[in-house]
């Protein structure tokens, strides 16, 4: 999406938007702590306390308008799930670091040298879980992945990328 982070809300849930020749294929690993309630004391009792908390790794081979490798790290939280009949759906989201081996073409450069580009961003994910009850270790998953420079903390403002991603997860 050729899109700032801000803007991708309203684009999903009505204005619509452009969708660019440029997207991945990829695989993650995740861990799961445990909940925020079982791992830190004074959280539990709390309305946060069932919280997941764990640790994903994703390795991306983009295609279209860049060709870069991606791998990326992040610290993630899970929701419980709610369940609507057999339907259970839960919201996750996460924060790290992403690298790209080589050039990422397509990602926005700074207003004043848009042509230079950054290899290591902030890797931001924001992610909705779609399970059935029957087929507990299965799901669908929808995302956004955005790598950034963090306001200008790794890089300058306006540098980076936002996807749209759709996925099949397993649990082991």
């Amino acid at each position: 999406m050729d899109l700032n982070l801000r803007e991708v809300p309203g684009a999903i849930f009505g204005q619509g938007w452009n969708r660019e020749s440029s997207y991945f294929t990829g695989v993650g690993a995740g861990k799961t702590m445990g909940t925020l309630g079982g791992s830190i004391d004074f959280l539990r009792s709390t309305y946060i306390e069932n919280i997941q908390h764990g640790y994903e790794l994703v390795l991306l081979q983009h295609r279209g308008r860049q060709s870069n490798v991606e791998l990326g790290a992040a610290y993630m939280l899970r929701s419980p799930n709610l369940e609507i009949a057999q339907l259970r759906i839960n919201a996750a989201g996460g924060i790290g670091l992403s690298h790209a081996f080589g050039t990422p073409s397509y990602e926005d450069g700074p207003k004043d040298d848009p042509s230079r580009r950054y290899r290591t961003q902030m890797l931001l994910l924001l992610e909705a879980e779609w399970s059935w009850a029957s087929l507990p270790d299965w799901s669908l998953i929808t995302r956004i992945h955005h790598r950034s420079g963090a306001y200008g903390l790794i890089a300058p403002r306006h540098v980076g990328s936002n996807f749209i991603v759709a996925g099949v997860r397993y649990r082991f």
